[in-house]
């Protein structure tokens, strides 16, 4: 299967990508994969970053391929059997672990569903890929079984959702690309070629693992993996500007919960207003694989000139970039004093003010560890103690920071507060 013909893909980080005829290529010309390229991978990123344009069906290539490489690896020097079945599953969970990330994904999974992308995406696998699926000898509950962790064999959720896994090495090298920082920058090849799975008598299972000479380069990807959170995804403008996203999205929600006919909703957005309270249910996932970021701006828009003065005001500033100004600081009192400040200027305060606080724990080896082979036959240890860099040790201390944000006409008074 790994052997056979391929389709290729030309992809501004990985060069020319290799993807099987059949299974695969059917489902990327699948209308509701195709969804993905009208999917910002990085949502709002590019309102600071501009050339964050990059969608999630660039990256899902980019993952798959990935994917594709180790097991073909894996299978030429035989380090595990695997079923075909089982092959074409794997390649098949890194492909679509994408699809249930909506419009701005995290914004409007906050607001409105209740439910996290990965079980809309679950449930579209065995709903609306399942033909193509089973056309080809896959089950659709295989595939959610791999993506979900469990499917006996965990050595296959590990290479695509772990501490080391093919997800994180494609999006951190795509994002720092079309960020234009250097922060994703690490030995990707290395580490793909080091990858082994190793079994695991505690689990009853094979689980991953890297050789030992791929060390430095697992470490260059942990503190990419670190910069780019600080640097990108929490990156003060980034947050600001999904903070006034999530208000407008509340404003609208909460004026059509309270009288539906006074705002207008644009087609592509009903299934949030209408079928938003109803779970998982068929007119919800229609709805949901219709829908894209084009609708959500194109929303806003229309909003902006609408007959509610909150929401109008809050869709100009988005549109007009116009973002809250944001504070360092966990000074005691400070965040509780600048809300005065701005519920005096608006009576909707907590659509004018918020308090952000990002937080990222880098190296996770209490949950997911990352094994480092340790001499002959198939012994391994934490990365951490193995490791000749003394810093890497404190990427398993969480880092938090508190954000306070408020809107830029109130500048000059909450500085006074400083």
């Amino acid at each position: 299967m790994l052997l056979g013909p391929c389709k290729t893909f030309r992809d501004p980080v990985h060069g020319d990508i290799q993807l099987p005829l059949g299974v695969i290529c059917e489902l990327i010309d699948h209308p509701d994969f195709q969804r993905l390229r009208r999917i910002r991978q990085l949502g709002v990123c590019y309102y600071t970053f501009h050339g964050a344009e990059h969608s999630r069906f660039q990256h899902t290539l980019g993952a798959c391929w990935l994917t594709f490489q180790v097991l073909r690896n894996w299978t030429w020097q035989q380090q595990v059997e695997l079923s075909r079945q089982e092959l074409l599953a794997t390649l098949c969970a890194t492909l679509l672990h994408d699809v249930g990330h909506g419009p701005f994904s995290h914004a409007l999974e906050h607001v409105f569903t209740g439910v996290d992308h990965e079980s809309i995406g679950w449930e579209l696998i065995r709903t609306r890929f399942r033909s193509v699926l089973q056309r080809h000898g896959v089950e659709p509950d295989v595939v959610v079984a791999i993506l979900n962790g469990d499917y006996p064999r965990a050595v296959l959720h590990e290479l695509i959702s772990g501490q080391l896994d093919v997800d994180r090495m494609d999006y951190l090298q795509r994002d720092s690309l079309y960020t234009g920082t250097r922060y994703g920058l690490f030995d990707v090849q290395r580490i793909l070629s080091s990858m082994v799975p190793v079994y695991d008598l505690e689990r009853g299972s094979e689980v991953l693992a890297v050789d030992a000479k791929a060390i430095e380069a697992v470490e260059a990807f942990l503190f990419s993996r670190y910069f780019m959170h600080w640097q990108v995804y929490f990156h003060r403008a980034v947050r600001s500007s999904e903070f006034l996203l999530r208000a407008i999205l509340s404003r609208a929600r909460a004026l059509h919960l309270e009288r539906p006919r006074r705002l207008e909703v644009p087609p592509g957005l009903r299934f949030l207003f209408e079928d938003a309270t109803h779970g998982l249910s068929p007119s919800f996932l229609n709805g949901f694989v219709a829908s894209d970021d084009t609708d959500v701006v194109q929303a806003i828009k229309s909003w902006q000139h609408g007959s509610d003065p909150v929401l109008t005001d809050l869709c100009q500033r988005f549109l007009g970039r116009r973002l809250p100004k944001v504070i360092e600081s966990g000074a005691p009192g400070l965040a509780e004093a600048v809300r005065e400040v701005v519920a005096k200027k608006y009576p909707e305060v907590d659509l004018y003010f918020g308090i952000d606080r990002p937080s990222d724990l880098a190296l996770e080896d209490h949950k997911t560890p990352i094994r480092v082979l340790t001499g002959r036959g198939r012994h391994w240890a934490n990365l951490a103690e193995v490791t000749r860099t003394g810093a890497l040790r404190s990427l398993s201390e969480r880092v938090s920071q508190d954000l306070i944000l408020y809107p830029p006409e109130c500048r000059d008074q909450v500085e006074r507060l400083l």
